[in-house]
């Protein structure tokens, strides 16, 4: 009875994931095989059907519970129910996981997707920023050559200008090596002791 339970179970199982494949119209199928995953549609679908599969064992658990009151070995028929609970639950968990992993791959694609979009879009406004900061020192360049050839004029007017300074520093130099020089002298005799 058990083993007829349980096939019965897989088969209306495989049934029913066969039907929502077959009825996968041929736009879907070919979006499914260009992404490698099935479309929001399918997936919800696929949702549906993993929860109607887990209500359809939690009845037919209670059910089968139900009946094992009825009858005379009451223990043993409850194991059995349990038993035949724990192997179709085990089979429809692997689908869940399948299903599961199937969505965090997704989640993940398109979290990559988006990072890329969004480097994509980074990378350009670096590169008109370089572009930019580029443009801005070409000016920078011309104005301070600009700037150099104007100086490079006008200091032969200077020269003389130039020539003042030199001698001021000069002139301020020997000032403060003599002050030091001074400073460093030897200190004057001390002032003689009054009434000695």
């Amino acid at each position: 009875m058990k083993k007829l339970l349980l096939c019965f179970f897989v088969g209306f199982c495989s049934l029913a994931s066969a039907a929502d494949v077959a009825v996968q119209p041929p736009a879907v199928a070919a979006s499914q095989a260009a992404s490698g995953f099935p479309s929001e549609a399918e997936r919800n679908q696929e949702s549906q059907r993993l929860t109607r599969q887990r209500e359809a064992l939690e009845n037919q658990y209670t059910q089968d519970i139900r009946q094992c009151y009825q009858k005379f070995d009451v223990n043993r028929c409850r194991l059995e129910a349990r038993d035949r609970r724990i192997e179709a639950n085990s089979a429809l968990r692997k689908e869940e996981l399948r299903f599961n992993a199937m969505e965090r791959q997704i989640h993940t694609e398109e979290a990559r997707r988006n990072l890329a979009e969004r480097n994509s879009e980074a990378k350009e406004k670096e590169a008109q920023a370089k572009r930019a900061a580029a443009i801005q020192a070409s000016k920078d360049r011309a104005d301070a050559n600009a700037q150099k050839q104007i100086e490079h004029e006008l200091q032969g007017t200077k020269r003389g200008e130039f020539e003042q300074k030199q001698r001021d520093a000069a002139q301020h130099r020997a000032d403060i090596e003599k002050k030091q020089r001074e400073r460093n002298q030897e200190p004057a005799a001390p002032l003689p002791v009054p009434g000695q």
